[in-house]
């Protein structure tokens, strides 16, 4: 119990930071959080999005790879993770990981990230037959 309030506080920090395009102050506590906690699958995805807004593609990608590891039921970490294979034209790999958000946030009864990844599968889609 005592754990989850501790990670809740820093994400919440991490949030407020990268809200603020303070990404080397957002990674200095994300740092901190994987350091105390290892294996939070938040620590990688909060890495992962500073990565994104840097542009540096692959790393988040191998970020959040990590954290759907950690948790495999991570919807936000797949469509991100789709994301960044749609930015770097790896439709196919976008696509994946965007229909397994999908999946993911259906279950979960998430009809406004429901929409939002049908219509990011669409427009891949697209983009994908212009290629």
């Amino acid at each position: 119990m005592i754990d989850e309030s501790i990670i809740g506080e820093y994400c919440i920090i991490i949030k407020n930071k990268i809200s603020q395009a303070r990404f080397d102050s957002a990674l200095g506590s994300i740092e901190k959080l994987l350091y105390n906690f290892p294996n939070n699958e938040n620590g990688y995805y909060f890495r992962a999005v500073c990565e994104f807004a840097q542009e540096k593609y692959d790393e988040s990608i191998m970020h959040y790879k990590t954290a759907i590891e950690i948790n495999p039921g991570f919807a936000k970490a797949y469509f991100n993770l789709g994301v960044s294979y749609y930015i770097l034209s790896k439709y196919d790999d976008a696509l994946i990981n965007i229909a397994k958000a999908l999946i993911i946030f259906t279950k979960q009864k998430e009809l406004d990230k429901k929409e939002r990844c049908i219509e990011a599968l669409k427009l891949i889609e697209a983009q994908r037959k212009l290629k």
